[in-house]
């Protein structure tokens, strides 16, 4: 493998994580084949693409999406050209000062807090931007209806499988045809093959692991009506109720989307699948129900739900070694969390750069290319992985606790013991959530990790930070009760529908 323009990668899957990487690598002088297997190509502009792209090996795409700002200032740095076009193309920023102001006002801002910008517009306006971005560059070729079959490899022998390529075909039904590579890179998502695909070569099983996150999701885009503008965001745009959870977006064009998640085995929460049900919950929300007041904004599109959601992870480095050489992933087909969280694209761009950075540093020695890689994802993507996973295993408990009619909250065990999970749950809602609002360090830490540009682990280990949370803990009793619907409010509201 050779560091020089020579240098031909072939990426599997043509959605935002094939992409970026085929960016990233682009810009360190390799040429790039990319692989997209859906056959319709994106409209002629970003105006028609929320419409018209058929994106169907690509469903997430029709979902509310965050576009933090860890991927803000990764563009900013690494790809300005793209950051540009998207801002051309309509793409809006959101700015911690701005929020700030509105949250806590009068509240001191510092230089650093320019930082925290992050990007609103649709998933299908990015993509649409970065494909045709993409697709301009010299060195990157991008076939449609382009599906692999598999890898085309030198035998293990006595040693690791030595990945040499691609078999595609165009169409499902087409000829296959071989196509050498220096390097494959796996981009083509949670329904990867890539198991398969090893097995077949000789390598050894790739090692996995996948648990449910304990939600499924229904989201809906609305547009707002002419002369109306954006509520104002003196609160969060999120909230996690125990049995459901939602999110605001903001897009572009004057847009914005609105997800509700719940519990799949929550049965009748399962409604909020349909339109009407949907509204009808939004409308109990009060964070909510501005936004979706009829006078401000209109639906734009159905309600499109998303199911069999899981926390998964692939080891392409097992034990110290590589499975195959001249091989690796990115994005789902690597590790994929509960997408809630709204990390998804953020870390799909960490992931190609942290592959372009590793390729520069080892460009003559695969299994050292492997291994610096492994050693990136260690570092950059694993420790939000297990956040998320540790969040999901408590909200699955939280919510069956709910579901029982048992507070989650109530810390002290009939033996005189302190649950501590449950003490933990009480300090975020009753510490945490509420100091956001009261206090700039600690909204400014929070906004820092959410955006991932510090560690998860972080915010608690502040000492100031923790006497600031533990403080607005001691005055929860001085605050008015919440105006949030309990779960048998929102289940009887759609008993009331159903009837």
């Amino acid at each position: 493998m050779s560091a020089s323009t020579g240098t031909h990668v072939v990426v599997v899957g043509g959605s935002v994580a094939g992409l970026a990487t085929a960016l990233a690598l682009a810009g360190n002088g390799h040429r790039v084949t990319v692989l997209e297997r859906d056959a319709a190509p994106p409209p002629a502009n970003v105006n028609d693409a929320f419409e018209h792209w058929d994106r169907r090996g690509s469903p997430q795409t029709r979902h509310s999406h965050a576009f933090l700002a860890r991927l803000h200032g990764l563009l900013r740095d690494r790809a300005p050209d793209l950051l540009e076009a998207l801002f051309a193309g309509g793409v809006e920023t959101l700015r911690f000062r701005d929020m700030a102001a509105e949250l806590v006002p009068g509240a001191t801002l510092l230089p650093d807090d320019d930082e925290i910008t992050l990007l609103a517009c649709r998933r299908l306006t990015f993509e649409w931007v970065l494909r045709r971005h993409v697709e301009g560059l010299d060195s990157v070729t991008l076939m449609s209806d382009a599906v692999a079959q598999g890898l085309l490899a030198d035998p293990a022998g006595a040693g690791l499988p030595v990945v040499r390529g691609v078999r595609w075909s165009r169409g499902p039904a087409g000829p296959s045809e071989d196509l050498a590579a220096d390097l494959v890179v796996d981009a083509s998502g949670r329904r990867t093959r890539i198991a398969d695909w090893l097995t077949e070569i000789g390598a050894p099983n790739l090692r996995a692991e996948s648990e449910p996150c304990g939600i499924f999701y229904s989201s809906r885009f609305y547009a707002l009506r002419e002369g109306a503008e954006m509520p104002s965001i003196d609160r969060p745009m999120a909230a996690d109720l125990g049995f459901l959870k939602y999110g605001i977006f903001p897009g572009d064009a004057r847009t914005f989307a609105l997800t509700l998640a719940a519990s799949p085995d929550d049965a009748p929460l399962r409604a909020l699948f349909h339109g009407e049900p949907f509204d009808a919950v939004a409308n109990l929300l009060p964070l909510v129900r501005p936004w979706v007041d009829p006078a401000l904004s209109r639906p734009i599109s159905d309600v499109v739900p998303m199911a069999n959601l899981h926390n998964t992870r692939r080891f392409l480095v097992d034990g110290g070694e590589p499975v195959a050489l001249g091989l690796a992933c990115v994005g789902d087909a690597l590790m994929h969390t509960n997408p809630i969280v709204g990390r998804g694209c953020t870390l799909a761009f960490v992931n190609a750069y942290a592959l372009a950075d590793a390729l520069r540093d080892q460009p003559f020695d695969l299994r050292a290319f492997a291994l610096d890689l492994d050693a990136r994802v260690e570092r950059e993507l694993v420790p939000w992985y297990e956040n998320v996973r540790t969040q999901d295993r408590d909200a699955i408990a939280v919510n069956e606790l709910l579901r029982h009619g048992d507070d989650p909250h109530a810390m002290n065990r009939p033996d005189g013991s302190v649950d501590p999970r449950a003490m933990m749950r009480a300090v975020v809602r009753d510490g945490l959530l509420p100091a956001m609002r009261e206090d700039m360090g600690v909204l400014r830490a929070f906004m820092r990790i959410f955006n991932l540009l510090d560690e998860p682990a972080d915010l608690m280990k502040d000492p100031r930070i923790l006497t600031r949370v533990m403080d607005s803990y001691q005055r929860r009793h001085d605050r008015p009760p919440t105006d949030q619907p309990s779960r048998s409010q929102v289940v009887e509201r759609l008993a009331a529908l159903a009837a």
